[in-house]
């Protein structure tokens, strides 16, 4: 995996061997108001896939986000489809509402997105397809 962002609030790494993209949340994206490299280590990131390209995100720890992100969060989602993003396997933690704040971001693109209680199940999933 090659490192492309490591922020306070998330890190991004690509995998070249599988055309796959991982995304993970921290703690400190609850409290963040703005993320000024946020689109533009998406787009690092984005360029260093092909079309057909998988994400694992670990969305484990962040169960609401700063409604001042929202726009950015759906900027990279359309970054994302137009890209050619095959799949997305998004981790969740059972009982905290990660999954409904990631699709209260969604804007009706059409992403695939499967939802899995950890990372080695959606891992597997994403080296499966």
């Amino acid at each position: 995996m090659r490192l492309i962002a490591f922020r306070p609030e998330y890190q991004l790494t690509v995998e070249d061997e599988k055309n796959r993209l991982f995304y993970q949340n921290f703690g400190q994206m609850q409290q963040a108001t703005c993320l000024p490299d946020y689109v533009d280590d998406w787009k690092a990131a984005l360029s260093e896939v092909t079309p057909g390209f998988s994400i694992l995100s670990d969305m484990q720890v962040v169960n609401q986000v700063s409604q001042d992100l929202r726009s950015k969060f759906q900027a990279v989602e359309q970054l994302i489809v137009q890209r050619g993003v095959s799949m997305v396997a998004e981790v969740h933690v059972p009982g905290l509402p990660t999954r409904r704040s990631c699709d209260e971001i969604t804007t009706g693109q059409v992403m695939p997105v499967r939802q899995f209680l950890n990372i080695w199940d959606a891992a597997q999933f994403l080296d499966d397809l």
